[in-house]
């Protein structure tokens, strides 16, 4: 069994995967800590030293929970909680010193493609818009005919943007169009020119997020990981101009992101819009499983694949004839 530990903006989670043949893995435990460490990010881009010990308190606690579990290896990776400050390398060096774990920070593209990856093990797509909408940053890949054409991260991210222009715990309507504005100007860099993009592939909390409050309101079952552009266009709406009738379902079925979801699905919906997409497929894979299935058991693989090759050894020398 192997587990991984993901170090996000949001939350920090914990999961402990069965590895099968080539790439088939099963998620056997998985545990998760909210603690909102963009929150703990400055206008400096500095991580505060409470930042770093909350960090250092969650994960301290899986590393007990661990061993209680026959685990052969860790991997720990953080994302955007780490990658877009100005301490990186001394919240690492701390992390380290405390918890013991090494942490290894991957850029917004590998983020990117990792997404792509956990999430095509479980949701084939081959072609589409993933999106992965997390505290700090959103991750897009653009895919046609099973191949990624473009893969990014923007610096555009739920709690960042609560953080960054809300207030009170929901945005105002002008709020809510600083972040649509933002998302709109962040999305430039992503530059994928087409008209229009039918299927979405959604991963991450935000995204499952959304799944539950659909089938929750619309009435869907509960088990559904199917959602309609309009029904995401109808609870952005209600999220950017009145809330207050959904904060019960929210309450009870999420009540870690009260302060989160809004943000969220403003940034969902201004990509929806943008992009015109039809269909949303939510995924139970993502970025855990990518960064399993690409940086471990690729790594394995090849290794395994080399130590057993056949030695190929220089044909013996010929021997010289005997004089006679």
């Amino acid at each position: 069994m192997i587990a991984i530990i993901d170090i996000g903006s949001n939350s920090i989670r914990l999961s402990v995967y069965e590895v099968g043949p080539g790439t088939e893995i099963r998620q056997i435990h998985r545990f998760k800590s909210v603690v909102g460490l963009a929150g703990y990010v400055n206008r400096k881009s500095i991580l505060s030293e409470q930042g770093v010990a909350e960090a250092c308190g969650a994960l301290i606690k899986f590393r007990e929970s661990l061993r209680c579990i026959d685990v052969s290896e860790t991997h720990v990776f953080a994302t955007a909680s780490l990658r877009n400050i100005l301490n990186t390398s001394q919240a690492i060096e701390a992390i380290k010193r405390n918890t013991g774990f090494n942490v290894t920070v991957i850029s917004g593209e590998e983020e990117a493609i990792c997404d792509y990856m956990g999430a095509t093990n479980r949701t084939p797509m081959s072609n589409g818009l993933l999106i992965d909408i997390g505290g700090g940053s959103t991750e897009l890949v653009f895919c046609k005919n099973g191949n990624i054409e473009r893969a990014a991260s923007i610096t555009v991210g739920s709690l960042g943007m609560f953080s960054k222009y809300v207030t009170r715990i929901i945005p105002t309507k002008s709020q809510a169009a600083k972040i649509q504005a933002e998302t709109l100007k962040k999305l430039a860099v992503f530059n994928v020119k087409v008209k229009s993009i039918h299927t979405m592939c959604g991963v991450g909390g935000t995204m499952r997020a959304l799944c539950k409050l659909n089938n929750s309101v619309f009435g869907d079952m509960e088990d559904n990981r199917t959602v309609s552009a309009g029904n995401a266009k109808k609870l952005c709406k209600a999220a950017e101009t009145d809330i207050r009738p959904l904060l019960p379902k929210i309450l009870q079925i999420m009540p870690e992101r009260i302060h989160t979801i809004t943000p969220g699905l403003i940034i969902l919906n201004t990509i929806i819009k943008k992009y015109g997409c039809k269909t949303i497929l939510i995924s139970e894979s993502g970025v855990r499983e990518g960064y399993l299935i690409r940086n471990v058991l690729r790594n394995d693989i090849s290794k395994n694949s080399q130590s057993q090759a056949p030695n190929r050894k220089q044909p013996p020398a010929k021997k010289k004839a005997k004089s006679q």
